[in-house]
Protein backbone atom coordinates (compact mmCIF):
# COMPACT_ATOMS: atom_id res chain seq x y z
CA UNK A 1 0.00 0.00 0.00
CA UNK A 2 1.17 3.61 -0.59
CA UNK A 3 2.29 5.89 2.25
CA UNK A 4 -1.06 7.70 2.42
CA UNK A 5 -4.33 5.79 2.90
CA UNK A 6 -6.32 5.09 -0.26
CA UNK A 7 -9.95 6.25 -0.34
CA UNK A 8 -12.70 4.52 -2.32
CA UNK A 9 -16.19 5.98 -2.76
CA UNK A 10 -19.25 4.01 -3.85
CA UNK A 11 -22.26 5.71 -5.46
CA UNK A 12 -25.62 4.03 -6.01
CA UNK A 13 -29.12 3.35 -4.77
CA UNK A 14 -29.89 0.97 -1.88
CA UNK A 15 -31.10 -1.85 -4.14
CA UNK A 16 -27.98 -1.97 -6.31
CA UNK A 17 -26.02 -4.66 -4.42
CA UNK A 18 -23.60 -2.09 -3.02
CA UNK A 19 -22.86 -3.84 0.27
CA UNK A 20 -22.35 -7.25 -1.30
CA UNK A 21 -19.90 -5.74 -3.79
CA UNK A 22 -18.19 -3.81 -0.98
CA UNK A 23 -17.78 -7.06 0.97
CA UNK A 24 -16.25 -8.71 -2.10
CA UNK A 25 -13.87 -5.82 -2.73
CA UNK A 26 -12.54 -5.91 0.84
CA UNK A 27 -12.57 -9.67 1.35
CA UNK A 28 -11.20 -10.64 -2.07
CA UNK A 29 -9.44 -7.48 -3.26
CA UNK A 30 -7.31 -6.55 -0.24
CA UNK A 31 -4.51 -8.52 1.44
CA UNK A 32 -5.55 -9.79 4.86
CA UNK A 33 -2.80 -7.65 6.39
CA UNK A 34 -4.30 -4.44 4.97
CA UNK A 35 -6.28 -2.52 7.55
CA UNK A 36 -9.53 -1.17 6.11
CA UNK A 37 -12.06 1.38 7.37
CA UNK A 38 -15.68 1.36 6.21
CA UNK A 39 -17.76 4.53 6.52
CA UNK A 40 -21.28 3.14 6.81
CA UNK A 41 -24.04 5.68 6.07
CA UNK A 42 -26.03 6.45 9.18
CA UNK A 43 -29.80 5.84 8.99
CA UNK A 44 -29.52 3.87 5.72
CA UNK A 45 -31.77 0.83 5.22
CA UNK A 46 -30.29 -2.28 6.87
CA UNK A 47 -28.67 -4.79 4.57
CA UNK A 48 -28.11 -8.52 4.39
CA UNK A 49 -24.35 -7.96 4.28
CA UNK A 50 -24.08 -5.75 7.37
CA UNK A 51 -23.28 -8.70 9.63
CA UNK A 52 -20.86 -10.21 7.10
CA UNK A 53 -18.95 -6.95 6.77
CA UNK A 54 -18.55 -6.69 10.53
CA UNK A 55 -16.97 -10.16 10.67
CA UNK A 56 -14.04 -9.16 8.44
CA UNK A 57 -11.11 -9.12 10.86
CA UNK A 58 -9.12 -6.36 9.15
CA UNK A 59 -12.14 -4.03 8.81
CA UNK A 60 -13.27 -1.27 11.19
CA UNK A 61 -16.80 0.11 10.74
CA UNK A 62 -17.79 3.68 11.61
CA UNK A 63 -21.15 5.38 11.00
CA UNK A 64 -21.19 8.69 9.16
CA UNK A 65 -23.61 11.21 7.70
CA UNK A 66 -23.53 13.80 4.95
CA UNK A 67 -24.40 17.39 5.87
CA UNK A 68 -23.69 20.52 3.81
CA UNK A 69 -21.25 18.54 1.63
CA UNK A 70 -19.26 17.53 4.71
CA UNK A 71 -18.46 14.18 6.32
CA UNK A 72 -19.64 13.95 9.93
CA UNK A 73 -18.57 10.97 12.04
CA UNK A 74 -17.49 9.96 15.52
CA UNK A 75 -13.98 9.28 16.76
CA UNK A 76 -11.79 6.84 14.84
CA UNK A 77 -9.07 4.82 16.54
CA UNK A 78 -8.07 2.72 13.53
CA UNK A 79 -5.06 3.48 11.33
CA UNK A 80 -6.35 2.22 7.97
CA UNK A 81 -4.53 1.66 4.70
CA UNK A 82 -7.79 1.57 2.68
CA UNK A 83 -10.94 3.58 3.37
CA UNK A 84 -14.37 2.92 1.85
CA UNK A 85 -17.22 5.45 1.79
CA UNK A 86 -20.69 4.20 0.96
CA UNK A 87 -22.93 7.05 -0.19
CA UNK A 88 -25.94 7.76 2.02
CA UNK A 89 -29.31 6.71 0.69
CA UNK A 90 -30.43 8.95 -2.18
CA UNK A 91 -27.51 11.36 -1.67
CA UNK A 92 -26.81 14.09 -4.20
CA UNK A 93 -23.75 12.78 -6.14
CA UNK A 94 -22.03 16.20 -6.18
CA UNK A 95 -22.48 16.67 -2.42
CA UNK A 96 -21.08 13.19 -1.79
CA UNK A 97 -18.12 13.73 -4.13
CA UNK A 98 -17.28 17.10 -2.58
CA UNK A 99 -17.52 15.71 0.95
CA UNK A 100 -15.24 12.76 0.19
CA UNK A 101 -12.63 14.99 -1.47
CA UNK A 102 -12.63 17.55 1.34
CA UNK A 103 -12.35 14.84 3.98
CA UNK A 104 -9.56 13.09 2.07
CA UNK A 105 -7.59 16.31 1.59
CA UNK A 106 -7.98 17.26 5.25
CA UNK A 107 -6.81 13.82 6.41
CA UNK A 108 -3.96 13.54 3.88
CA UNK A 109 -5.50 10.61 2.03
CA UNK A 110 -5.44 9.78 -1.67
CA UNK A 111 -8.73 9.31 -3.53
CA UNK A 112 -8.01 6.10 -5.40
CA UNK A 113 -11.17 4.99 -7.14
CA UNK A 114 -14.83 5.96 -7.36
CA UNK A 115 -17.38 3.31 -8.22
CA UNK A 116 -21.01 3.50 -9.30
CA UNK A 117 -23.44 0.62 -8.86
CA UNK A 118 -26.29 0.82 -11.37
CA UNK A 119 -29.66 -0.57 -10.31
CA UNK A 120 -30.55 -1.69 -13.83
CA UNK A 121 -34.10 -2.77 -13.04
CA UNK A 122 -34.80 0.62 -11.47
CA UNK A 123 -33.21 2.72 -14.23
CA UNK A 124 -34.75 0.77 -17.09
CA UNK A 125 -38.17 1.33 -15.48
CA UNK A 126 -37.43 5.02 -14.68
CA UNK A 127 -35.49 6.44 -17.65
CA UNK A 128 -36.08 10.04 -16.50
CA UNK A 129 -33.69 9.31 -13.61
CA UNK A 130 -30.83 9.00 -16.11
CA UNK A 131 -29.44 12.47 -15.27
CA UNK A 132 -28.80 11.40 -11.66
CA UNK A 133 -26.87 8.34 -12.80
CA UNK A 134 -24.99 10.41 -15.39
CA UNK A 135 -23.66 12.55 -12.56
CA UNK A 136 -22.51 9.48 -10.61
CA UNK A 137 -20.78 8.07 -13.69
CA UNK A 138 -19.11 11.44 -14.36
CA UNK A 139 -17.15 10.97 -11.12
CA UNK A 140 -16.59 7.21 -11.44
CA UNK A 141 -13.73 5.06 -12.65
CA UNK A 142 -15.78 1.86 -12.63
CA UNK A 143 -19.49 1.43 -13.37
CA UNK A 144 -20.90 -1.91 -12.20
CA UNK A 145 -24.24 -3.04 -13.63
CA UNK A 146 -26.22 -4.79 -10.92
CA UNK A 147 -29.79 -5.90 -10.08
CA UNK A 148 -30.54 -7.03 -13.64
CA UNK A 149 -33.20 -9.63 -12.96
CA UNK A 150 -35.87 -7.92 -15.08
CA UNK A 151 -33.62 -5.97 -17.44
CA UNK A 152 -33.31 -7.03 -21.07
CA UNK A 153 -30.00 -7.68 -22.79
CA UNK A 154 -30.97 -5.08 -25.37
CA UNK A 155 -31.26 -2.39 -22.69
CA UNK A 156 -27.92 -3.37 -21.15
CA UNK A 157 -26.19 -3.27 -24.52
CA UNK A 158 -27.70 0.10 -25.44
CA UNK A 159 -26.84 1.55 -22.03
CA UNK A 160 -23.16 0.75 -22.45
CA UNK A 161 -23.05 1.76 -26.11
CA UNK A 162 -24.39 5.22 -25.29
CA UNK A 163 -21.42 5.89 -23.00
CA UNK A 164 -18.97 4.37 -25.46
CA UNK A 165 -20.22 6.72 -28.17
CA UNK A 166 -19.78 9.63 -25.76
CA UNK A 167 -16.17 8.48 -25.15
CA UNK A 168 -16.70 8.07 -21.40
CA UNK A 169 -13.42 6.59 -20.06
CA UNK A 170 -15.01 4.67 -17.16
CA UNK A 171 -14.91 0.87 -17.23
CA UNK A 172 -18.31 -0.87 -17.40
CA UNK A 173 -18.66 -4.37 -15.94
CA UNK A 174 -21.43 -6.72 -14.81
CA UNK A 175 -22.05 -7.72 -11.21
CA UNK A 176 -22.75 -11.45 -11.00
CA UNK A 177 -24.37 -12.96 -7.93
CA UNK A 178 -23.46 -9.90 -5.91
CA UNK A 179 -19.78 -10.17 -6.73
CA UNK A 180 -17.46 -7.72 -8.44
CA UNK A 181 -15.81 -9.02 -11.64
CA UNK A 182 -12.20 -8.40 -10.56
CA UNK A 183 -11.80 -6.82 -7.11
CA UNK A 184 -8.02 -6.35 -7.35
CA UNK A 185 -8.33 -4.53 -10.68
CA UNK A 186 -11.17 -2.34 -9.43
CA UNK A 187 -9.13 -1.26 -6.40
CA UNK A 188 -6.08 -0.33 -8.48
CA UNK A 189 -5.54 3.43 -7.89
CA UNK A 190 -5.57 4.54 -11.52
CA UNK A 191 -7.97 7.28 -12.64
CA UNK A 192 -10.39 6.39 -15.45
CA UNK A 193 -13.08 8.95 -14.68
CA UNK A 194 -14.35 11.87 -16.73
CA UNK A 195 -14.08 14.29 -13.82
CA UNK A 196 -10.71 15.86 -13.00
CA UNK A 197 -11.99 17.07 -9.64
CA UNK A 198 -10.02 14.52 -7.59
CA UNK A 199 -6.78 14.72 -9.55
CA UNK A 200 -3.65 16.55 -8.48
CA UNK A 201 -2.89 18.73 -11.49
CA UNK A 202 0.29 20.61 -12.25
CA UNK A 203 -0.48 24.35 -12.01
CA UNK A 204 -0.01 26.31 -15.23
CA UNK A 205 0.16 30.06 -15.58
CA UNK A 206 -3.17 31.29 -16.89
CA UNK A 207 -1.34 33.87 -19.05
CA UNK A 208 -0.18 31.00 -21.25
CA UNK A 209 -3.69 30.71 -22.67
CA UNK A 210 -4.95 33.39 -25.00
CA UNK A 211 -8.53 32.16 -25.08
CA UNK A 212 -10.57 29.81 -22.88
CA UNK A 213 -8.87 27.77 -20.16
CA UNK A 214 -8.25 24.10 -20.98
CA UNK A 215 -10.51 21.46 -19.43
CA UNK A 216 -8.09 20.71 -16.60
CA UNK A 217 -8.27 24.35 -15.44
CA UNK A 218 -12.06 24.64 -15.45
CA UNK A 219 -14.27 23.95 -12.40
CA UNK A 220 -16.01 20.60 -12.44
CA UNK A 221 -19.46 21.24 -13.90
CA UNK A 222 -21.28 19.42 -11.11
CA UNK A 223 -19.17 20.91 -8.30
CA UNK A 224 -19.14 24.54 -9.50
CA UNK A 225 -21.31 26.95 -7.53
CA UNK A 226 -22.87 30.28 -8.45
CA UNK A 227 -22.47 33.40 -6.33
CA UNK A 228 -25.75 32.45 -4.66
CA UNK A 229 -24.16 29.23 -3.42
CA UNK A 230 -26.34 27.05 -5.61
CA UNK A 231 -24.81 24.52 -7.97
CA UNK A 232 -24.21 25.83 -11.48
CA UNK A 233 -25.42 22.49 -12.87
CA UNK A 234 -27.89 21.04 -10.35
CA UNK A 235 -28.55 17.30 -10.34
CA UNK A 236 -32.19 16.14 -10.17
CA UNK A 237 -33.27 14.80 -6.79
CA UNK A 238 -33.46 11.02 -7.10
CA UNK A 239 -36.27 11.04 -4.51
CA UNK A 240 -38.60 12.03 -7.36
CA UNK A 241 -38.42 8.41 -8.48
CA UNK A 242 -37.47 6.47 -5.33
CA UNK A 243 -39.83 8.00 -2.74
CA UNK A 244 -42.56 5.43 -3.36
CA UNK A 245 -40.25 2.46 -3.85
CA UNK A 246 -39.42 0.14 -0.92
CA UNK A 247 -35.68 -0.05 -0.25
CA UNK A 248 -33.34 -2.67 1.10
CA UNK A 249 -29.59 -3.01 0.92
CA UNK A 250 -28.32 -6.33 -0.41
Amino acid sequence: MPDSPLVYAIFGLPNSERRSVLHDLIDSGLPKTTQALYFRPKNSPPGNYDAKLETIENLTVVDWELKASKVLHGSIEAAPDAIFFLAPTNADPADFAEAVKNWSDHNHCQVARLITLIDCDFLSANPKAQAWFDACIHFSDFVLLANRRNTSQKWLRQFQENYQKAHVPSRFELVKKGRAPNPIEILEPEARRTSLYFDELIPIEEDAFEEDLPEDQKPDKYIERLESGQRAYPIPDILKWTADNPTHEP
